[in-house]
């Protein structure tokens, strides 16, 4: 009787052992696949929105806030060179929320909205200034168009973005896209975040 408690007693252990590490093997794979499914939303974002801005003509001078352009990639817009304006969105108001593309695809048409990625809630917008080959904010270019436009999506805090998993740090890294009108010879400035 004393073997066979002691038996039972050793299944049980070794089965609680197997449960407890089967339960954490689940959990990492579920933590994976989650990692793996923020950093292809954050990567496919990037790659979007490079797509449009290597086609397109920035609108110059910059009006509102965000960033307007026109181009010739495909966009939800359906037709090529209708303005588009990439911003953050929050108004709780609409339905979008975070980095968001605003259009009207024809004049007969009401202003539509798509909701590009809602765990961007800030977006920083800089420009190469051809004058003073120097980043700079759409306040302080030049009249000149620009060489380069530079987008950066920080967190709300140096310290949030210390604390971002790897997944999320993908979307720190500025996107950086010299324009068309540019030319292929321009010479971008040695510094942070200036590779695309």
């Amino acid at each position: 009787m004393l073997e066979l408690l002691v038996a039972l007693v050793v299944t049980g252990a070794v089965a609680a052992a197997g449960a407890a590490a089967f339960r954490q093997t689940i959990e990492r794979r579920s933590q994976l696949l989650t990692r793996s499914a923020n950093t292809e939303r954050a990567a496919a974002a990037r790659a979007l929105l490079r797509e449009w801005l290597a086609a397109g003509t920035v609108t110059w001078p910059p009006g509102s806030s965000g960033l307007s352009f026109t181009t010739t990639a495909v966009t939800p817009a359906g037709a090529a060179g209708v303005p588009l304006r990439l911003y953050v969105d929050d108004d709780a108001r609409t339905p979008e929320e975070g980095l968001t593309l605003e259009f009207r695809p024809s004049s007969q048409q009401a202003l539509t909205r798509r909701e590009i990625d809602a765990s961007i809630q800030a977006m920083t917008v800089e420009y190469l200034d051809a004058d003073a080959r120097a980043w700079r904010t759409a306040e302080s270019v030049s009249a000149t168009r620009p060489l380069a436009v530079r987008l950066t999506f920080p967190t709300a805090t140096p310290r949030a973005a210390q604390t971002l998993a790897a997944d999320d740090r993908l979307r720190l890294v500025p996107l950086t896209i010299v324009l068309p009108t540019a030319g292929a010879s321009a010479a971008l400035p040695v510094g942070s975040g200036n590779t695309p």
